[in-house]
């Protein structure tokens, strides 16, 4: 009788040559040899495109390209992670497509944040949000930038509402146990045009960030009875969601964050996602939202109703 083979855990990192991409196999190796997983480090080239008479030997000179990158990306991977498993992979085709389908059954994806410009945006297809919307697992987006100081670790969780704040947290206090940090959960609040004006004038915003903070304490309970380790501290400010992130991410090692459920073929990040996920100063954890037939049990697994906001 013959044994079925078993499929080591593993995660995937993008890697394209940039220094970059190269941070994002340096932070990937250290996450998965701590998780005890296998890293595939995956190159996409291009598909064929047709160059004309003056660009002959593409296809020899990107494979070459393809095989440098990996083996540089695996010489980063081994110093940061020595001894863990690690495999390559070169692939031809759509970026975004080939990294989604090569990363079916990963614990976890990693991608390194490049600055670019919106023609390269365009050209590349947004590469970033493309597989940071569409990846059914968590998704890592890696700058190269790193937290300034010596001061103690701490994980950055992103709260708007309680919709799906059963996967936002419970990702967020394991990132925190695991690195040993203090959670600080962020709720910025900030109404469109007049309406901002308007409760300013009705109810201070002192009031406002008192009265949310009690309902974030609320259900932050159960989570923090179940992990009586992390450090919690709340922050709710009137600003602008995207600014007050970054803000934040400036003095984290990690900002946590949940995307928005969709369906079908309808795959996109919210505009305070893609505004953490391109200027974040640390790297973001993008958690997938689950339907509620996929919940687990979790101190949260019945959540609040309604937006938190005013």
């Amino acid at each position: 009788m013959t044994s079925t083979p078993v499929v080591p855990e593993f995660a995937v990192v993008a890697v394209d040559g940039s220094d970059e991409g190269y941070a994002a196999v340096s932070f990937a190796a250290r996450e998965a040899l701590r998780s005890g997983l296998e890293l595939r480090l995956v190159h996409v080239m291009p598909g064929p495109v047709p160059v004309g008479p003056l660009l002959t030997g593409t296809e020899q000179g990107a494979g070459a390209y393809a095989s440098e990158t990996l083996a540089s990306a695996t010489g980063v991977a081994a110093d940061a992670a020595p001894e863990m498993p690690i495999t390559t992979h070169a692939l031809t085709g759509n970026r975004v497509s080939k990294i989604i389908d090569f990363a079916e059954g990963a614990r976890f994806i990693a991608v390194g944040r490049r600055r670019s410009s919106a023609l390269d945006r365009a050209w590349s297809g947004g590469t970033l949000d493309g597989v940071a919307s569409r990846a059914r697992c968590p998704v890592f987006v890696v700058p190269t930038v790193t937290k300034p100081g010596d001061g103690p670790p701490r994980v950055v969780v992103a709260l708007k509402s309680a919709e799906h704040s059963a996967e936002l947290f419970e990702a967020a206090f394991r990132d925190a146990d695991e690195l040993g940090a203090e959670l600080s959960v962020v709720h910025a609040w900030k109404l469109p045009g007049v309406y901002d004006d308007i409760i300013a004038r009705r109810v201070t915003e002192a009031t406002c960030n008192r009265e949310q903070k009690f309902a974030i304490r609320d259900f932050l309970g159960p989570w923090q009875e179940s992990y009586p380790l992390v450090p919690t501290r709340i922050q709710v400010v009137h600003e602008h969601p995207v600014r007050a992130l970054i803000e934040a991410s400036r003095e984290a090692d990690r900002l946590v964050l949940v995307k928005p459920l969709h369906g079908g073929s309808v795959h996109h990040l919210g505009r305070t996602a893609r505004g953490a996920l391109r200027f974040a100063e640390c790297p973001v954890h993008v958690v997938a939202a689950k339907r509620r037939d996929e919940l687990t049990m979790s101190p949260l697994a019945v959540e609040k109703e309604g937006e938190l906001v005013p």
